[in-house]
């Protein structure tokens, strides 16, 4: 498998860092909604709650790490080239993926340390 995008596939390290945050999203997504299952101040609360903040953390440095990979070698051509329209909606939801995937962890941590300034204050 090559390390270096070519007219016609990805290279190894898009396809993995692709299906690396895809399981890294999922991961995150799982952690937060399994928090509910525990009670408020438990160990296991605890546990998955900063085990979603540092996947998302993982995130947060691998999409960076995506923007390099990208940086460095053109996409592959599709063939027969799609509609217009259909390219430009691509590029659209891509752009939208990668807003989602830089701005969550920031609001994260945005949202995290605004409830701990407010523990903070409050005690």
């Amino acid at each position: 498998m090559p390390w270096k995008n070519s007219d016609t596939r990805y290279s190894t390290m898009s396809i993995a860092l692709h299906w690396l945050m895809v399981v890294l999203l999922a991961v995150v997504y799982a952690c937060i909604e399994l928090r509910g299952q525990f009670p408020k101040g438990s160990g296991a609360r605890t546990l998955i709650v900063e085990m979603h903040f540092m996947f998302g953390l993982t995130v947060f440095v691998l999409v960076w790490l995506r923007f390099f990979a990208r940086s460095l070698c053109v996409a592959p051509k599709i063939v027969p080239a799609p509609p217009q329209w259909q390219s430009l909606l691509g590029t659209l939801v891509n752009v939208a993926l990668y807003a989602l995937m830089i701005g969550m962890p920031i609001a994260g941590w945005g949202i995290g340390s605004a409830d701990w300034l407010s523990v903070m204050c409050d005690g």
